[in-house]
């Protein structure tokens, strides 16, 4: 049986299909991995008063391989000065984590955790826009500025989702994911569907 060669498209189907935008593809890049990062921990934030340690370690993960990608191409100058220190900070705070005493606690390290989190993921948008969006920094102010800002806005709607989850989720969704219950959870059942 002979192979059929590709068809070609239809010059009329083109027509209606319109290319996307380069700038809002680049903005969009760079704002869904910020949101990626920060809306669980702003979640929890809001539901549990704490940020889990998985949301600081993932948090750590992402900032530490950009942190060592940068090293091996370090004589290129891969990251200015101010993104070696930001993506160094989960490190500083696992670090301090360590040498914290167990016992007695460290009570403004759980103040660290949350301002690296809230604060890093807004960074950590930057940063990898920067790195892994191509011409970046030929975007417009406004489109580079504007991922970062929505990255900070899904976290203060995440925080503010997990806040008033009583409004849309009940204890049993809670219990149903495999999390604890947020002290003032609405009781029903789970909103699952079979």
């Amino acid at each position: 049986m002979a192979e059929e060669a590709p068809r070609a498209p239809r010059p009329g189907r083109q027509r209606n299909v319109r290319e996307i935008d380069s700038t809002l593809r680049a903005t969009a890049t760079a704002a869904a991995a910020g949101t990626l990062v920060i809306w669980w921990p702003a979640f929890t934030l809001g539901a549990y008063d704490a940020v889990f340690f998985d949301s600081v370690l993932g948090l750590w993960a992402v900032a530490t391989a950009v942190l060592l990608s940068g090293v091996v191409l370090r004589n290129r100058g891969a990251l200015p000065w101010g993104g070696w220190i930001a993506l160094s900070l989960p490190s500083v705070w696992i670090a301090l984590a360590i040498v914290a005493p167990r016992g007695h606690g460290f009570p403004y390290l759980h103040y660290f955790e949350v301002v690296l989190t809230l604060l890093g993921a807004p960074m950590l948008t930057w940063l990898l826009a920067r790195i892994l969006v191509t011409d970046y920094e030929a975007l417009p102010v406004f489109q580079r500025l504007g991922a970062v800002a929505v990255t900070v806005l899904i976290g203060v709607l995440a925080f503010l989702l997990g806040k008033f989850n009583y409004l849309f989720l009940t204890c049993s969704d809670f219990d149903v994911s495999g999390n604890n219950t947020p002290v003032g959870c609405a009781h029903g059942p789970a909103f699952h569907r079979r």
